[in-house]
């Protein structure tokens, strides 16, 4: 409960939150296909919102508590691992999406499900089960896939390495009949898909780079708490030097805590599980760091949500310390514990790595209109009509609306409001062209930049 914050909703999460406000369920599946993009293709967890609002939770706070039941479940799936809940408990990763209005946390708990499926899989194999772990390593997969069309690709990647595991199952009838509930179920997901690429539905392309997959690493891993963060960087990569006395260290300690698990794995299974969990792992990364390079997907950690279990469990097995006394496994493990929990807390309270503040800048948009200003909102619009509803004006939704589709020009304006100019005035040196239009910088609430006339 403590990563649940009432930060400001940053863009994608006041877009969820806004959406579900919709009465009537059939007026939210035609408002959800009206503004398009990325949420369309995250069915369950979009319509998870919906019912959640229905329950009476419409708070920043309120709205977020929806990922706890994910959580739950990710600590429960791995619990066979000794040290499973304290790890994972502690990565600063899940600290911050834990208390994200998106479904990352719904991938992580997803991809963990998957996970102890693969295990049940492998211990039935083992013991002449059957079909042990099917149902368990199915459920795990069309969560990912439910979740959003990119975790679909982690679904992949596990099927592959069952059918690597037990290529039997492929000529056994009591393996079809069994799985035809989810053959049906997976088939209508992705005619739906299917059908939401083929209308346009997609996340915005805004450049793709193996860049930036890098830095999604460098997230997951859990070194942003003692690092810059992403926006710090986006300005000046060179920033990330000043922070190497402490980030090699620690790298070095959860990459040792890492490969010291990683290779307690690697003794007690087969060349053929090794194979099969490699796949499983390297097969969807490979396919996004095609898509971003091709399609101009811009990979971040938070798409790589559903491979955290395959990060953070080897740190687990690396504490249990069923290893010779000449490798210090408990040590390390330890230090990777502590370094992870100094990022999380880091993180969680250190206001660099809070949210944009959308509320601070959509409350004085609204003022500024109760005073019949004119407003240039340069600036995704469903954090405003959000906020808007929250004050009981939900009148103003159309009109910020307007102020995105149909803005007034530079010169009848009395306010400007920017959140990233690079994106919103393109090519255009902002400071000099705002200064030449009679405008001064009066307020940065963060991710914001307020431009007034005297």
């Amino acid at each position: 409960m403590l990563a649940i914050t009432s930060q400001s909703f940053w863009m994608d999460e006041a877009g969820g939150a806004f959406k579900s406000l919709t009465p009537g369920f059939s007026n939210w599946v035609s408002t959800m296909f009206r503004f398009g993009g990325s949420d369309v293709q995250m069915p369950f967890y979009m319509c998870g919102l919906w019912l959640w609002h229905r329950l009476g939770f419409i708070s920043e706070y309120g709205f977020r508590l929806i990922n706890i039941p994910f959580l739950i479940l990710m600590v429960l799936a791995l619990k066979r691992v000794r040290f499973w809940p304290l790890v994972c408990l502690t990565s600063p990763f899940l600290i911050y999406y834990v208390g994200e209005l998106r479904p990352y946390t719904m991938q992580m708990a997803a991809g963990s499900l998957a996970a102890l499926g693969i295990f049940r899989i492998i211990d039935g194999k083992r013991n002449g089960q059957e079909l042990s772990g099917l149902h368990t390593t199915a459920a795990g997969c069309f969560l990912l896939c439910a979740s959003s069309l990119s975790a679909a690709v982690f679904a992949l990647g596990i099927a592959c390495a069952v059918a690597i595991i037990r290529p039997d199952w492929i000529r056994k009838k009591i393996f079809w009949l069994r799985s035809i509930p989810w053959m049906v179920s997976a088939s209508i997901l992705a005619a739906y898909f299917i059908y939401t690429l083929l209308e346009g539905h997609r996340a915005a392309s805004t450049g793709g780079s193996l860049l930036s997959m890098g830095f999604g690493f460098y997230e997951m891993i859990g070194l942003v708490g003692l690092g810059p963060s992403r926006d710090m960087i986006r300005e000046n990569p060179s920033i990330v030097l000043r922070s190497l006395p402490w980030l090699l260290p620690a790298t070095l300690i959860i990459f040792f805590a890492w490969l010291i698990g990683a290779f307690s794995a690697y003794r007690s299974t087969t060349p053929r599980e090794r194979i099969a969990i490699i796949v499983a792992v390297a097969l969807p990364l490979l396919v996004l760091a095609v898509t971003s390079l091709v399609a101009q997907f811009q990979v971040l950690g938070r798409h790589l949500s559903p491979a955290i279990p395959a990060l953070l469990l080897p740190v687990a097995t690396c504490l249990s310390g069923n290893f010779p006394k000449k490798i210090p496994a408990i040590s390390i493990g330890s230090a990777a514990i502590l370094i992870s929990l100094t990022s999380a807390l880091l993180i969680r309270f250190n206001p660099i790595h809070f949210r944009d503040d959308y509320r601070t800048a959509s409350h004085l948009a609204i003022a500024l209109l109760d005073e019949n200003q004119t407003i240039l909102w340069k600036a995704d619009t469903a954090a405003p009509s959000y906020y808007a509803y929250r004050k009981n004006r939900a009148s103003l939704t159309d009109t910020f609306m307007a102020l995105e589709s149909h803005p007034p020009a530079i010169e009848s304006a009395d306010c400007v409001i920017i959140n990233r100019p690079d994106l919103r005035f393109p090519s255009i040196n902002h400071k000099t062209y705002l200064l030449e239009n009679g405008f001064t910088l009066t307020e940065t609430p963060k991710g914001f930049e307020i431009w007034k006339t005297p």
